[in-house]
């Protein structure tokens, strides 16, 4: 992986202790030469939305290490060391009183931005942007409340607080951040402390770059605040060794961080699932590119994975298809971050991978082909959570479902398990919760995933619902049907939420003889309930000669059901169903259960006598 990230870093030209980083500046604070307050104002109109609000400027950073009277000292990872950056502030950075107008907890901050930018002041005295600054920081301003918007001010103001909106400075109509004096000041200032922590560092080789250099004592950050490597940590200390117990050149640490960086900050490299970040490329000859395709997993866009379907090969050249593709799992934590997996394949191969997995998930629900993200399948996995709080799913579930979707692996069998559970349960609580359909088909596809890669290819498709054989399957697509029958038996009175989907699916999907004759009993009874011509089509069908929408096909009733089910089970409803075939009834009751919603008209007397006009004329 380092030797990937150290070509990554060198095919775009990171050397891991660049002086700018591309950054959102939120707000500008507008002065005029002699630093009189003029306006605060969004750098885009579009700021009401936080995802449109903010402009993307090269800002100053700081190095992640100092030298401090002939120590090396880490930067950024905690409270005592921390520095600022330059020119670019969170509020409470920038406000005596912060954003609230009360005293800052901790006022250290602040005061250190405010020093470094004296500084600047006092090594470009001539520099009028900077003088300008600087006088209206002597001002001890408030924040300005009053200049924000009042629609969704109390929301802005949280963020503020909260350090998420970035504000620097215009002067007279010129952007503090594009001035070229105050630039080369800065690149020059980080060269000379980087130059000042060499000196101090020994000479040594590591395990990646051939040649002996500098090693380093103190790692980049990336994930914003977390060390690329701990190997001064536990479990790598060894007594005598200090810091050096596993080393890296400082080049390969920066080079690396830096890589990893620049695929974090663009979402055409990396997905974020729950706890686990995954980040993917692709690399033909020297060129590193994004694989559009990935992201589609982190989505739930049905039309664009249909037109990733019709487009596959279409742009791609021989050359391409070689390329080799990489993926790397990532899970930060607590001041670390820890590396769950590791894959290399062609980016051929991986595109055939991710549609072999979507043809496996995609999923009728109501008339209309559905997608999910990855994100939505895991969260099915779990109990919904509360409104405005995120699902929890395990993290092994993210890496499952990533893995099976770009590499092939197998659906774990525990995973397929714990949907099973899980439907038992959401099944129970009835139709009226609310995204319950939706979470019926997610569930559903995670079923069909686990056949799809662990029995051959069998995707069980719709389009097979009607062959399918297995005990199992009839039983799912059996209880939709007397589920349909009882909720059609019902509607005079209103409806009812007690359905026998509802009631009874984990005993009927693990024990059908114990369920299923007195379900049968009860359906004869809604059946004599309900208009003669209605109980007939639902018990016995309709001959596709008598369906109004002109499909092909009989639609099969109660009766071809039980039949179907009696020439494969010996006569007998089954005692016990497996774990697998437990799955394969979920798939055949949700099949059957889109296949109920749009039972087919009849055709009427007028119909018929037009269709045999026709056929006579013919």
């Amino acid at each position: 992986m380092l030797e990937e990230l150290l070509r990554i870093a060198d095919d775009n030209g990171l050397t891991g202790h660049e002086s700018f980083r591309e950054r959102k500046v939120h707000w500008f604070i507008d002065l005029d030469v002699d630093g009189n307050y003029l306006s605060f104002s969004p750098t885009t109109a579009g700021w009401k939305n936080k995802d449109e609000r903010g402009k993307r400027y090269k800002t100053p950073v700081n190095l992640y290490c100092q030298a401090e009277n002939g120590e090396i000292k880490s930067v950024c990872t905690n409270q005592h060391n921390w520095l600022p950056d330059f020119l670019t502030y969170p509020a409470n950075e920038l406000y005596p009183r912060g954003v609230d107008g009360g005293q800052l907890i901790n006022d250290k901050k602040r005061k250190e931005s405010w020093k470094l930018m004296f500084g600047a002041r006092k090594k470009l005295p001539n520099n009028n942007i900077l003088y300008a600054i600087t006088q209206f920081l002597k001002s001890r301003p408030k924040f300005p409340v009053a200049n924000l918007p009042e629609d969704g001010r109390d929301k802005l103001l949280k963020r503020f607080s909260d350090g998420y909106e970035r504000i620097s400075f215009r002067v007279n109509g010129k952007i503090g951040l594009l001035d070229k004096d105050i630039l080369d000041w800065w690149a020059h200032k980080i060269e000379s402390t980087r130059n000042e922590v060499l000196s101090l560092l020994p000479d040594g080789k590591d395990f990646i770059l051939p040649d002996s250099g500098k090693l380093t004592e103190f790692f980049p950050v990336v994930f914003n605040n977390i060390p690329f490597a701990s190997f001064d940590k536990e479990p790598f200390i060894s007594y005598g060794l200090g810091k050096q117990t596993t080393p890296l050149r400082i080049e390969t640490a920066e080079k690396s961080a830096a890589a990893l960086n620049r695929m974090l900050a663009d979402e055409n490299y990396n997905i974020v699932m729950g706890d686990i970040t995954a980040v993917f490329w692709a690399k033909n000859n020297d060129s590193v590119n994004s694989t559009g395709f990935v992201s589609l997993i982190s989505k739930n866009d049905t039309l664009e994975v249909k037109d990733f379907f019709n487009n596959i090969w279409g742009h791609r050249q021989p050359s391409i298809e070689e390329s080799n593709f990489y993926a790397v799992l990532l899970a930060p934590k607590r001041g670390r971050f820890s590396i769950y997996s590791w894959h290399t394949e062609t980016l051929k191969e991986a595109e055939e991978k991710i549609k072999s997995y979507f043809q496996a998930i995609v999923m009728p629900l109501n008339g209309e082909d559905t997608t999910f993200s990855i994100s939505e399948l895991a969260g099915v996995t779990v109990r919904k959570p509360k409104k405005g709080q995120p699902a929890k799913p395990l993290p092994n579930t993210y890496i499952s479902l990533f893995e099976t979707a770009l590499f092939g692996f197998l659906v774990p069998y525990k995973l397929f398990k714990t949907v099973l559970i899980r439907q038992g349960v959401e099944m129970a609580k009835g139709a009226e919760e609310k995204d319950f359909e939706k979470r019926l088909a997610a569930r559903t596809a995670v079923i069909k995933l686990f056949f799809k890669t662990t029995k051959g290819g069998d995707t069980m498709e719709q389009k097979r619902h009607d062959v399918e054989k297995s005990p199992g399957y009839l039983c799912g697509r059996l209880l939709a049907m007397l589920d349909k029958i009882h909720s059609v038996a019902h509607q005079q009175s209103g409806g009812t939420n007690n359905s026998p989907a509802n009631r009874v699916y984990s005993v009927a999907s693990k024990t059908p003889a114990m369920i299923f004759p007195r379900l049968c009993n009860l359906a004869r009874h809604h059946l004599r309930k309900m208009p003669p011509g209605l109980a007939y089509n639902l018990e016995f069908g309709i001959p596709k000669d008598k369906r109004k929408d002109g499909v092909d096909e009989d639609w099969e009733g109660l009766a071809r059901l039980c039949a179907r089910l009696q020439e494969t089970s010996s006569q007998e409803f089954p005692r016990m169903l497996s774990l697998e075939d437990q799955g394969r009834f979920a798939i055949g009751f949700y099949y059957e259960r889109e296949r109920c919603k749009k039972m087919p008209e009849t055709k009427g007397k007028e119909d018929t006598n037009q269709d045999a006009k026709e056929e006579s004329n013919e």
